[in-house]
């Protein structure tokens, strides 16, 4: 039997990092990893799609992208599609799970508690659950055991594996040793796992088709292969066509961004038009420094997108601002507690604030 494990998709994503119009085409190209995958099923003739939660971002759905979905998987009859409700798409009054007429192809979920459904012509039994809500602590890594008749048994699971406290349906990998599950297709982490075995099961994590933020880089994909009653032989397969990466520059000692610009154009080399590419610059610099994404961007237009992440810290005279009588000095006053907070984000956020806080004050120019 051939297969497609996928999930994580969110389509319709607001991508809310980017500027609108980047955002609108990053939207557009999540439909389309989606429908790029239904093709490559119909290619590799496969006969079972399962998504592991989280098809949709609940809180921006879009008929278009709905009827989009749904036209897709009824124009691939020949296959069955299974979805499991995720904690972004949850089978509550409002989900499109309920509300929408799904093709006869395609079977959901919808019990908090595992279930199963039989796929007769594959001689196949899939078992899984839905989330009615954005989390799913109500689950026993005891309901975990198939059948055992001669049918393949596949567990589609959305949630977290050996994290402890987890509120996202947590279960221990060694729950699957002894379960009786020819093959674990997970979802709910985004970067894809190797096939893992716990006993005789196999069991991986697709990953995302589509990352969403730099948070998410790499080129992303499904699961794709055939499963047999105790022979499983799936791999990974890229499906986006964008990845997010991210470089590091230590611009230590710089007074301006001119002096480095050859070093930071060196960073971003070998990265093209697939890429939405972020620099982080780092290190201790002049209080004067200021990055110019603007001329960057001019310098590398190979990326499709490029962004400055200014992590550089001033190095300042700080004995003199605590004791400065005008606004310079009472503005560091201000954030003094906050640059010397605990809190790694706080303590970044207080030097940048700083940082940018006083160039104005000095009515220097600001670049970001």
């Amino acid at each position: 039997m051939k297969i497609i494990h996928t999930g994580d998709l969110h389509l319709d994503s607001p991508f809310s990092g980017l500027d609108p119009a980047s955002s609108e085409k990053r939207r557009g190209a999540l439909r389309a990893a989606f429908s790029s995958l239904v093709v490559l099923a119909k290619t590799e003739n496969v006969q079972l799609f399962l998504i592991c939660g989280d098809l949709f971002d609940d809180e921006c759905i879009t008929k278009d992208t709905i009827n989009a979905v749904i036209n897709d998987m009824a124009s691939f009859k020949e296959c069955t599609f299974v979805i499991t409700p995720g904690n972004h798409d949850p089978y509550n009054q409002s989900s499109p799970y309920r509300l929408v007429k799904w093709p006869d192809n395609v079977f959901i979920f919808n019990t908090e508690a595992l279930s199963y459904v039989e796929i007769e012509h594959l001689n196949t039994r899939i078992y899984g659950s839905a989330y009615f809500d954005s989390t799913k602590t109500s689950f026993s890594d005891s309901v975990f055991k198939a059948k055992q008749d001669g049918k393949i048994n596949i567990l589609m699971h959305h949630g977290d594996i050996d994290v402890s406290g987890s509120v996202y349906c947590p279960v221990s990998s060694r729950t699957l040793d002894g379960s009786g599950f020819d093959y674990a297709a997970l979802g709910h982490i985004h970067k894809g796992t190797e096939i893992l075995s716990s006993g005789s099961t196999k069991y991986a994590y697709c990953g995302c088709i589509e990352g969403r933020d730099f948070g998410e880089t790499g080129y992303k994909g499904a699961i794709i292969g055939e499963i047999e009653k105790g022979k499983v032989n799936l791999k990974h397969v890229r499906i986006s066509g964008k990845r997010y990466e991210c470089v590091t520059v230590d611009v230590s000692g710089a007074s301006s961004f001119y002096d480095v610009m050859p070093d930071v154009v060196k960073a971003c080399a070998g990265y093209g038009s697939d890429t939405l590419l972020r620099v982080e610059l780092t290190g201790l610099t002049s209080e004067g420094f200021s990055a110019d994404c603007d001329v960057l961007r001019q310098a590398v237009p190979s990326v499709s997108y490029l962004e400055i992440k200014d992590k550089t810290q001033p190095l300042m005279n700080i004995s003199r601002l605590k004791e400065d009588k005008t606004l310079a000095g009472e503005f560091y006053r201000k954030l003094e507690e906050k640059i010397n907070s605990s809190d790694v984000n706080e303590r970044e956020t207080a030097i940048l604030a700083l940082k940018y806080g006083l160039r104005a004050i000095y009515a220097m120019e600001i670049k970001a």
